[in-house]
């Protein structure tokens, strides 16, 4: 993402790009050899094309739970900082969850939650009482983590999804706190986005997914859905995007796993994330 900061006031988004690749997709442990190619050529075409001859913005660039799993990290972070000059900052579970919190507690409006923030290659747990965050989770349940995992025949048989099941429920012992009374889930990431497109798409006329609030049937509606499918057929689905296709099963039965097994009955679509949050940062708290 490329934006122009006005400090202490706020930010304009110039241009942004979303490029796949993967990188939680690997052996537990390991960034996968075409993950790590495929992001040091996005990285390479963004800034070639925002950046010529190194004239051009401040960089601050994050990784998440992926890289700071990895035991072979360095061999995308030496490559960034010898060729790019870019000197990422791996951020810990806890400032990866806080920023998704951040990201939602600014663009939506409640008080108490549960906030989930579903990626590649984990799952960020938060709980929030009057806006404070009060304890956090960070499971290996990611969208591309599970699918690699347990997702193995198309369309999966249910051996695969129970098995799927069992290991997301065994995770969600540990980390997951029942609902509270009327708490809602707040849920970010591309799993959620696109469960809330194929919802909208299938009951109204309405595109704004921001603030959509989904009932945990219709959560269980897609996910029935799509698990009959193989990802052929599944490619007919309107508002569900090429690169998701393979991945999208495993994160909707995460999101489904955590409403039915903690009791939340209701889940608040947030379509900002830590982009967003990183860049309000830096505009009421940093350089600009």
């Amino acid at each position: 993402m490329v934006a122009r900061v006005t400090p202490h006031t706020g930010y304009r988004v110039l241009a942004e790009e979303r490029v796949p690749t993967r990188l939680g997709g690997g052996a537990p442990g390991t960034l996968p050899r075409e993950a790590i190619d495929a992001t040091l050529r996005a990285v390479h075409r963004f800034f070639a094309r925002y950046s010529p001859n190194g004239r051009g913005p401040r960089i601050v660039a994050v990784a998440t739970s992926a890289v700071r799993d990895a035991e072979n990290r360095e061999r995308l972070l030496d490559p960034l900082r010898r060729d790019e000059g870019i000197d990422v900052q791996v951020l810990s579970a806890q400032d990866e969850a806080r920023l998704g919190v951040d990201a939602a507690l600014e663009s939506l409006s409640f008080d108490n939650g549960l906030v989930v923030d579903l990626g590649g290659a984990s799952l960020q747990l938060s709980r929030v009482r009057r806006r404070k965050v009060v304890s956090m989770a960070s499971l290996s349940l990611g969208a591309v983590r599970t699918t690699r995992r347990f997702v193995r025949h198309d369309p999966p048989t249910p051996l695969d999804l129970r098995a799927l099941r069992r290991e997301i429920r065994t995770q969600l012992m540990v980390g997951l706190p029942p609902a509270a009374r009327g708490e809602i889930v707040v849920g970010l990431g591309g799993t959620v986005r696109t469960l809330a497109g194929i919802h909208l798409r299938a009951h109204s006329n309405r595109t704004r997914r921001h603030g959509l609030r989904l009932h945990q049937s219709d959560v269980t509606a897609v996910r029935e859905r799509l698990e009959g499918l193989s990802q052929r057929k599944r490619r007919r689905i309107r508002s569900l995007k090429a690169e998701r296709v393979d991945i999208i099963l495993a994160g909707a039965i995460v999101i489904e796993e955590v409403m039915v097994f903690g009791g939340y009955l209701s889940l608040a679509v947030c379509t900002r994330g830590i982009r967003d949050a990183i860049l309000r940062r830096e505009t009421f708290s940093g350089r600009g």
